[in-house]
């Protein structure tokens, strides 16, 4: 009795399966397909307390119930790591202790990211095997602050974050000669997710 009563308390997930991950997975393509600009998630429609309180919000959670499976491997920083239950539960997927094999890497504490290399960044023959890296932020606004280049932009699109570390940018680039190599970052921000795949340049404005 007492081992059941240590065991964690596993929340709901979807509230529609099926048609809630279809959601989101075409609005994760929306994302990815035009790249900078911002979409708002709202599934799953009730986020319970104690998933919250592990620093990911809807978007972030919505993602992973929607692009996560038991083929996934995924890491989870240690301010995400409350979360951890709740996906194995629901997504079946193994949760590593080190990024090094994550194709999926969440980070609830961008102040103590590991270094962008140290994941999964693919090979020239299989590119699509670098991981995703998700991050939580403060805020993410479509207003001054870097300048995004590449395709799925008409020319130029503006993108405010507000919550990563000031290097941050110039960790993500010193990838770039790595290309086609590379990291594809989600941004979150409560509702809201952000796509920056490797394709995609940023400068500050």
């Amino acid at each position: 009795m007492s081992q059941l009563a240590a065991a964690p308390m596993i929340e709901p997930g979807f509230q529609s399966p099926v048609d809630d991950a279809n959601h989101v997975f075409r609005l994760a393509l929306k994302a990815l397909a035009h790249p900078g600009t911002i979409v708002e998630i709202a599934r799953p429609t009730a986020v319970p307390t104690g998933v919250l309180a592990g620093g990911l919000g809807r978007a972030a959670i919505g993602v992973a119930l929607a692009l996560v499976d038991f083929e996934t491997p995924v890491w989870l920083d240690a301010a995400a790591a409350p979360v951890g239950p709740h996906l194995r539960f629901h997504c079946n997927c193994p949760i590593l202790e080190r990024p090094d094999r994550a194709a999926f890497a969440f980070a609830a504490d961008p102040a103590h990211l590991p270094a962008l290399d140290t994941l999964p960044l693919g090979s020239d023959a299989y590119p699509d095997q670098g991981a995703t890296l998700v991050i939580e932020v403060r805020a993410l606004a479509s207003a001054p602050g870097l300048v995004l280049t590449g395709p799925g932009i008409d020319g130029t699109t503006t993108l405010s974050v507000d919550g990563l570390p000031g290097d941050f940018w110039d960790r993500r680039a010193a990838l770039a000669p790595l290309f086609p190599r590379g990291l594809d970052l989600l941004l979150t921000a409560g509702d809201l997710l952000v796509a920056v795949p490797r394709t995609t340049s940023v400068r500050r404005s």
